[in-house]
C-alpha cells in the first residue's frame, strides 16, 4: 500500500465479470475505474451508517415508550383535582 497525500494505493481483488462491469459502466459514465469504485465505496458506507442510526434511533424510541409508559403507570392513581 503506497500512501500519496491524503490518497491511498489498495489491492483489490474483483471477480473478472464484476471488474469488466465496472469497466464498462465508467467509460459510459465517463470517470475511471478507481473514481468509480471509490464512489460506491462511499455510498456504501453512508448506507450502513443511516441503517446503523436507524436502528439506534428505534431503540431509542422504545426505551423513551418504556420509561413513558413506567411514569404513567406511576401516576395513574394520583387525582388531576388535587394538583
Amino acid at each position: 500500500m503506497n500512501s500519496i497525500g491524503n490518497v491511498v494505493k489498495v489491492n483489490i481483488c474483483l471477480p473478472i465479470e464484476l471488474k469488466e462491469e465496472i469497466k464498462k459502466i465508467s467509460e459510459e459514465q465517463n470517470t475511471n475505474f478507481s473514481n468509480f469504485i471509490r464512489e460506491a465505496a462511499k455510498e456504501r458506507l453512508i448506507k450502513i451508517k443511516k441503517e446503523k442510526l436507524r436502528k439506534e434511533l428505534i431503540e431509542q424510541c422504545r426505551e423513551t415508550a418504556e420509561l413513558n409508559i413506567k411514569i404513567c403507570d406511576d401516576f395513574k392513581y394520583i387525582d388531576g383535582e388535587q394538583i
